[in-house]
């Protein structure tokens, strides 16, 4: 098994179809799709189930509701494929990304990052992408986004984690927190990577489903949060770079304490 591809859902029933119809519709059979019910109250259940029914390589849990990050941590346990990919249950995979992708992980690395294409709902849509490039090491990978900041590092969606480092270092998705969980895997992850590559194709279509559906809710204690997620990822990358300088290092620290305070201040002028 190359791919598994994990999918929390959570009251989804009116959109879910079309991203499963994303997956199924390009995955080989030596990849899975893996459909984690989140303790849905409507009919994704059903769909979820359906969908197991009619394919062979689709797996599914029916889980009490504990939030995206304990149905995506179920699915590591179920996962067999080489490398792990996750999909949130709103958004698709591009077509044709797989057949593009999968060849790449004969060069074993231990990470693979993506674009991500934003659909909005009235705007045009928006590409986020990375160049073409190999790090042999996760230190090469380190300085250069220290230098650039530009590695698309925080979605867990645009990826391809190995599998076998997910699971012997026991890495799994936060389920005390509310915000950041995604970035603190991979803040987690990466350290333990070797070689890492970065690609331009695009993976994920990130649909904005609703006019409010890309705002920002109120987070308790929200810049008590960002702190600590801004001084985990100083810590990761901080430790792992070894060819920046000092400036180069400082000019990083100051940067993200820049966008920290106008995540706040922007924040506190959200209406509750």
């Amino acid at each position: 098994m190359r791919l598994s591809i994990i999918v929390p859902t959570y009251n989804c029933e009116a959109y879910l179809e079309e991203g499963i119809r994303s997956v199924l519709g390009q995955l080989p059979e030596d990849c899975e799709l893996i459909l984690v019910d989140d303790g849905s109250m409507d009919g994704t259940p059903q769909i979820v189930k359906k969908t197991r029914e009619a394919h062979a390589n689709v797996k599914i849990k029916i889980c009490a509701h504990k939030g995206a990050s304990g149905a995506r941590n179920a699915g590591i346990e179920m996962a067999e494929g080489e490398y792990v990919a996750f999909m949130d249950c709103d958004d698709c995979l591009r077509e044709g990304f797989l057949s593009e992708a999968l060849p790449m992980l004969e060069t074993g690395a231990d990470l693979y990052i993506f674009g991500i294409r934003r659909i909005f709902l009235k705007e045009e849509p928006q590409n986020w992408t990375v160049e073409d490039k190999v790090y042999e090491t996760v230190s090469d990978f380190a300085d250069e986004y220290i230098r650039t900041r530009k590695l698309l590092i925080y979605s867990n969606c645009n990826k391809f984690y190995k599998t076998a480092i997910l699971k012997e270092h026991g890495i799994r998705f936060d389920e005390t927190v509310s915000f950041g969980e995604d970035r603190m895997l991979n803040y987690a992850f990466l350290p333990h990577c070797g070689r890492i590559v970065t690609s331009s194709l695009v993976m994920l279509l990130y649909l904005q489903r609703s006019e409010t559906s890309m705002s920002s809710r109120r987070i308790p204690h929200f810049e008590e949060e960002l702190k600590r997620l801004h001084e985990e990822k100083m810590q990761c990358f901080l430790s792992m770079s070894k060819g920046t300088t000092e400036e180069e290092r400082q000019a990083f620290v100051d940067f993200d304490l820049a966008q920290v305070a106008e995540a706040v201040q922007a924040a506190s002028h959200k209406t509750p």
